[in-house]
């Protein structure tokens, strides 16, 4: 079984930005600012970012969603090709330059989302997107009933595809839906009007924010994936067990903020337990990063163990 057929050097993946496709190749330890360094002059940005200072391995190591993934998808597909490092040191290329080059099994989603058993991520190639210059947040507050109404109403619109994010927000200050918009400056006006129809209809109060960069939440301590309908209730529910919670409304994923101090990952298993035999039964599921990767099932026990002698026959000389 040659899972990673011989390559020679050349065949890695080497710095590179094509402002055509808009794709852009970097180290897996770039950080936002070093991202926007190579992007902001040609016009491109990349939106699914996290953290501000923290490099993007460790962001997409932590989760599968950003609260850009409302408008552009999970970080795996927006990353088109790896150098991947594997565990004898050996260093493979994976993926391509272009969006989908062939059919078959996705070894990007695979590797990204199991840890570090198979290696790790030396670069990336992502894809990037359009940078209008402009971005606006926009916050709804009101009751919970309200919130709900008002999510629904901005994912069932045409409105929908303009809208960078759509976030349900609780913390100590109470909830609030957040709205990212990213456009030209002269269409801002447009969209700002729509939400303020959206608040006014649903009796939330609106408030308006023009930062110079979309919104760092920071990384999660425990991620939920379960459904689109269930998000936003879950979050509720949990709000009074967490620091803070971001639920993206389109994906259905729920990112959890603890507060820090002792026994956090004791903290954290306990509550992945609670919620666990309900997303599993709605064919969700969860993560964290503090706690160790879940032992694989009966049935990919042995296909892991396969794989993993495949590789290692294939890097032995």
């Amino acid at each position: 079984m040659n899972v990673f057929p011989p390559m020679l050097n050349e065949r890695l993946f080497v710095p590179f930005l094509d402002e055509v496709d808009g794709t852009l190749c970097l180290p897996a330890s770039a950080t936002a600012a070093e991202i926007a360094a190579q992007t902001t002059l040609h016009q491109l940005r990349f939106p699914l970012l996290l953290d501000e200072s923290l490099p993007l391995r460790d962001q997409i190591a932590a989760t599968t969603h950003a609260s850009a993934s409302c408008r552009f998808g999970p970080f795996c597909d927006n990353i088109l090709g790896m150098n991947w490092r594997l565990p004898s040191g050996r260093i493979a290329r994976i993926g391509e330059r272009v969006v989908k080059t062939t059919t078959g099994y996705d070894w990007l989603r695979f590797l990204l989302h199991s840890g570090s058993r198979f290696g790790e991520p030396t670069d990336y190639v992502v894809r990037l997107r359009p940078d209008c210059g402009f971005t606006v947040v926009a916050l709804f507050e009101g009751t919970y009933t309200a919130l709900e109404n008002g999510v629904s109403q901005l994912l069932h619109s045409g409105w929908m595809h303009w809208w960078d994010a759509v976030d349900f927000i609780t913390d100590a200050t109470g909830s609030k839906v957040r709205v990212v918009v990213h456009c030209v400056p002269s269409e801002a006006a447009i969209f700002v009007r729509q939400l303020e129809r959206i608040a006014s209809s649903i009796h939330a109060h609106f408030t308006l924010h023009q930062p110079t960069s979309p919104p760092f939440d920071g990384l999660p301590d425990l991620v939920l994936k379960t459904t689109v309908d269930r998000v936003q209730s879950l979050a509720s529910e949990l709000s009074r067990e967490v620091e803070r919670s971001i639920a993206f409304c389109y994906c259905g994923v729920l990112h959890l903020y603890l507060k820090p101090g002792v026994n956090l990952t004791e903290r954290i298993h306990a509550l992945a337990q609670k919620v666990a035999p309900e997303l599993h039964d709605i064919g969700g599921d969860w993560y964290s990063r503090w706690l160790p990767a879940m032992p694989p099932t009966i049935t990919e026990s042995p296909w892991l163990q396969t794989l993993e002698q495949a590789i290692h026959d294939t890097c032995t000389p």
